[in-house]
């Protein structure tokens, strides 16, 4: 029977290796860059575009979608559907640029973009299928996303799914929100 103890000295082992791997061959690769790159420009761009005026509950939909997407990918890699050869630091074990910046700024520029609800679906089909078929080949080309146990038409509804039930929850906390500011003020 294997013990606790023995669970934590094969993860200390484990991180020993990939610290070692992520200095011998990931620090400043192509990819490495590339990832840099993803992580800080897709901000920038959003900083640009971003409508000021709605600021708060754009960023309330990039930062629902954020921690989704953490959940998603931590449990995608716990349950070894996929994994990650190159990431910008080996203490996060996520696809930090795509799960912190790509996406959370291109479903953020979507929700800002196409406020009807035709158009937003609209959007979401269209963007799940680049990230699907184009975003997620484009990682698996550089070496950089592994699919173990996965295929990118996984991937597809569940990118449109996101953005419409965390944009259902919007409308839903908003509505209540202006509902309870209508109470207070009617008293």
């Amino acid at each position: 029977m294997i013990s606790y103890k023995e669970i934590e000295q094969l993860r200390g082992q484990l991180a020993e290796l990939e610290q070692q791997f992520w200095l011998d061959h990931v620090l400043f690769s192509i990819q490495w860059w590339i990832l840099l790159a993803t992580l800080l420009i897709p901000w920038v761009v959003w900083w640009r575009l971003v409508d000021k005026r709605n600021f708060k509950v754009i960023l309330l939909y990039g930062l629902i979608i954020i921690v989704l997407i953490n959940i998603m990918d931590h449990t995608g890699l716990q349950l070894r559907l996929w994994s990650y050869k190159y990431k910008l630091s080996p203490l996060v074990p996520i696809l930090s640029p795509i799960d912190l910046s790509l996406l959370p700024v291109l479903y953020m520029l979507m929700y800002q973009y196409f406020r009807s609800w035709k158009a937003f679906w609209i959007a979401q089909i269209v963007g799940a299928a680049v990230f699907s078929f184009v975003g997620e080949p484009i990682f698996v080309a550089l070496g950089i996303y592994r699919m173990l146990n996965w295929e990118h038409y996984y991937s597809y509804p569940i990118y449109i799914a996101l953005a419409v039930l965390i944009r259902c929850f919007l409308v839903w906390l908003l509505k209540k929100s202006s509902d309870r500011l209508e109470d207070k003020r009617a008293q």
